[in-house]
């Protein structure tokens, strides 16, 4: 019998833990029951030291490592297992079955990806909380449900200012370019008018962080008092 994620509705393979696609939790609730030796067990293996496990060989890595001793492959640069459990995994994967850790955080935008030396540069990027902010201001343009942080909201705009302001510039100086300069006119146009979808989102995520109603964003935007409901403390 054929059983589907909860979560999105993926068809599930039999004996996974976890949905390929989005990470949930595939286990019943009779499945989850703790007998003292599983605790025990884990609380073994917390004791031990932590290791991962190079996605393109499988052998066992440190945390530390950003190269395998045995392959010589970047970690995550290519990925045929699962970085912390170091089970097989396949292309089609978002999620390891086995232990539900996400195997790729490779950008893309539709079919289009970009190159492992780029890719290096975004996953760097990310690990920063500049990068992170500025990355889920993007991922998470149509997202009015999650909560955005004082800080997750104040650094993707400064991005979104650096970015502008360097548009902007690059505008100025090819305007005295006939087509040059209409063109690129053109591109800061389109760019300012995609940026008003993740922007909105983000002010409703923060208006959710601060425990306020997504209304209270079209009030302040009428009321020009975004800044205030900016910077209002996180609720718990």
């Amino acid at each position: 019998m054929k059983s589907y994620c909860e979560k999105c509705g993926n068809e599930l393979k039999e004996g996974s833990k976890f949905c390929v696609k989005c990470g949930n939790p595939t286990s019943t609730k009779k499945e989850q029951n703790i007998s003292p030796d599983s605790i025990e067990t884990e609380l073994i293996q917390a004791d031990e030291t932590i290791m991962e496990f190079c996605t393109n060989c499988g052998e066992e890595m440190t945390p530390e490592a950003d190269f395998c001793i045995k392959c010589g492959v970047s970690k995550n640069k290519i990925h045929k297992y699962c970085i912390h459990c170091g089970s097989t995994v396949t292309a089609e994967q978002d999620f390891c079955i086995k232990c539900g850790t996400k195997i790729s955080s490779n950008f893309s935008i539709g079919n289009i990806k970009i190159s492992d030396g780029t890719q290096e540069q975004v996953d760097k990027f990310a690990k920063t909380t500049v990068g992170r902010a500025y990355i889920n201001y993007w991922l998470k343009w149509n997202n009015y449900t999650e909560k955005a942080t004082r800080p997750d909201f104040w650094y993707a705009l400064l991005v979104c200012a650096i970015v502008y302001f360097v548009l902007f510039i690059i505008t100025a100086i090819l305007s005295v370019i006939p087509l040059v300069g209409t063109f690129v006119s053109i591109i800061f146009v389109v760019f300012i008018l995609i940026n008003l979808a993740p922007v909105i989102a983000l002010y409703i995520r923060r208006s959710n962080d601060a425990g306020l109603n997504w209304k209270w964003f079209i009030l302040a935007t009428v009321l020009s008092a975004n800044l205030f409901l900016a910077i209002l403390p996180s609720k718990e």
